[in-house]
């Protein structure tokens, strides 16, 4: 299966694979950034076959692979093995998670690629899962030429698109039709204060559009959006 590349705005591009969790379809989402001198980003890598190289490659040169927090991670190893020239970025607590992989940086400070992708740690955020509370030591980005925020599970976008098991399930969870976390992240981030002081630092980017990497793309209004989903999470007026 050709890889289904799609083109956002210039240098910026996505493919969403199929994904399932606790046996939802949720769908994930890569996104691919092209910096100026021709170098590729790929964020939050989906599971590549072997021809999808030709389709990136034509892009330009594969120069970084992110696993932008604790559950991103899944097919971090296969890129590495497909672009082994490429840079690896993880975060705080995956090298311990995931001993197989091989990190050359990590991402727990606030950075940027050039100046056009801006990345900063989304700090205090966890989820609730199965196996109990875990923070999620997630990073987010900023796309500044294309005015877009790139998300990982900050916030999710589930609306008519996805099956109607997963739109119930997002109903009773509190994310259809919004852009906002789940309740279950809400649940399991207990420092909210590191959480505001993380929002505040998004709401100073100037976005309009958000990528999230589960759920449907925000392409307009994105930032108030984004907002207004913290401020149900916060309980409190941003």
């Amino acid at each position: 299966m050709i890889m289904n590349l799609i083109p956002l705005a210039e240098n910026l591009w996505t493919v969403t694979q199929p994904f399932r969790y606790l046996g939802l379809e949720v769908g994930t989402r890569m996104t691919v950034v092209r910096l100026s001198q021709g170098e590729l980003i790929l964020i939050s890598p989906i599971q590549l076959q072997t021809d999808d190289g030709a389709t990136l490659n034509a892009l330009g040169t594969v120069g970084h692979l992110i696993a932008p927090n604790q559950f991103h991670h899944l097919y971090l190893g296969q890129a590495q093995s497909l672009y082994p020239d490429a840079m690896v970025w993880g975060v705080d607590g995956l090298a311990e998670k995931r001993p197989d992989l091989k990190l050359d940086r990590l991402l727990n400070q606030t950075g940027s690629f050039g100046n056009e992708l801006d990345y900063l740690p989304f700090e205090g955020f966890g989820a609730l899962l199965p196996q109990g509370i875990c923070l999620a030591h997630e990073t987010v980005f900023w796309h500044r030429p294309s005015r877009s925020l790139i998300l990982t599970d900050t916030s999710f976008h589930f609306d008519e698109a996805y099956p109607w098991v997963t739109q119930l399930a997002t109903r009773v969870l509190g994310s259809y039709n919004v852009l906002k976390p789940s309740y279950f992240e809400k649940w399991g981030s207990r420092d909210k204060a590191k959480v505001k002081a993380s929002v505040q630092k998004v709401l100073a980017w100037d976005f309009d559009r958000v990528i999230p990497a589960h759920g449907s793309i925000v392409e307009t209004d994105g930032k108030a959006q984004f907002k207004a989903g913290f401020e149900w999470f916060l309980e409190e007026v941003l």
